[in-house]
């Protein structure tokens, strides 16, 4: 079985250290570069905490529920509906979470998904019961697309949750793309995918889940249908987190127990960033929605948080305009520190 090119080299940084009196220090860092993603990735070898969980009564302060399009007051007045030919109701709707188009599409399928009529949901409060119909509600308007037979390929499910992510409305939500072409990263990983095949070597995504099983440093576990892992070379300075589907090659091959997996195993990860004084993460779910063998329904989880005391953002220069991430996390930390989540 060929290895994954995982490629890494450690650098040494000196200067003279004026908390030492001005004695020579070093200080290591890793750069890392994954070849089937493409990122790059700089680890520093050093862990840096968050000490006290950030306020989010400011947040509630700017966004209230007498303002918020999502909540009962304002929803039935400020929400876009579907044209007819989609669904005569111009809602999706399962229990109390409803779909709707986007009023401000970044593409031209792009739809929201409200979970209930709650405006502020805290992370440790987001419980498989409470997600599971805003994500079948998305997996609905999935099917319609589909069944309307206009050659749509590629879906994602996405959440920013809270503002430090980009999450423009504090009201919980989930937002779905529905595509004839993938997103350039998922195009990326197609691409990866299907090299890897064409070399005679197998299933990427096969090999990736033994091999990272084996080497037992980022592999955190196997739930069944799901293996969750680390990523080697983190797209964001607070870590990240990966979930693959073994063997599912499309939206549609999920199962409702697919998803009850997922979203346990999503609110084990809230646990854990709710106790390491997170308050807000990204989340996207690829899929293809026709079956395409080299590529397996998979997805990324990213803790996102501010630096105070100025509320400076975890994304700068290095990230928007060299392609390459600083992170202070060390993904095989990451790794053992979330696999207690999943034992208990």
């Amino acid at each position: 079985m060929k290895k994954l090119g995982f490629k890494k080299e450690t650098t040494v940084g000196r200067y003279l250290d004026p908390f030492n009196n001005f004695q020579e220090k070093q200080v290591s860092f890793e750069v890392r570069y994954d070849d089937i993603t493409g990122v790059s990735s700089r680890i520093l070898l050093y862990r840096s905490r968050m000490s006290l969980k950030p306020e989010v009564d400011s947040y509630l302060e700017k966004s209230p529920e007498s303002l918020c399009p999502f909540c009962p007051g304002l929803f039935e007045k400020l929400t876009p509906k579907f044209t007819p030919d989609i669904i005569s109701e111009g809602r999706f709707q399962r229990g109390q979470s409803y779909l709707f188009p986007n009023a401000f599409p970044y593409d031209q399928n792009h739809s929201v998904a409200i979970f209930s009529p709650r405006h502020f949901v805290p992370m440790n409060e987001l419980t498989p019961g409470f997600m599971q119909n805003g994500f079948k509600v998305c997996g609905d308007y999935f099917h319609r697309m589909a069944q309307m037979n206009l050659g749509y390929k590629y879906c994602s499910i996405n959440w920013n949750y809270m503002p430090p992510a980009g999450g423009g409305v504090i009201h919980p939500h989930l937002q779905t793309v529905v595509g004839l072409k993938p997103t350039n990263y998922v195009q990326r990983l197609l691409e990866s995918a299907q090299k890897y095949a064409g070399n005679a070597n197998g299933n990427l995504w096969r090999n990736l889940i033994v091999l990272e099983k084996e080497a037992q440093e980022r592999f955190i576990t196997s739930t069944g249908s799901i293996s969750w892992l680390t990523s080697f070379a983190p797209k964001s300075m607070g870590g990240e987190i990966d979930f693959i589907f073994q063997e599912k090659s499309s939206f549609f091959e999920l199962t409702e127990a697919n998803i009850a997996e997922l979203l346990s195993g999503l609110s084990r990860i809230f646990s854990y960033l709710h106790l390491n004084n997170f308050i807000s993460f990204n989340i996207s779910l690829y899929a293809p929605m026709i079956n395409d063998n080299n590529f397996w329904v998979q997805g990324k989880i990213v803790p996102r948080f501010v630096v105070n005391p100025l509320g400076t953002s975890d994304i700068n220069y290095f990230e928007k305009l060299h392609n390459e991430i600083i992170c202070p996390v060390v993904p095989e930390e990451l790794c053992r520190e979330l696999q207690p989540y999943f034992n208990s």
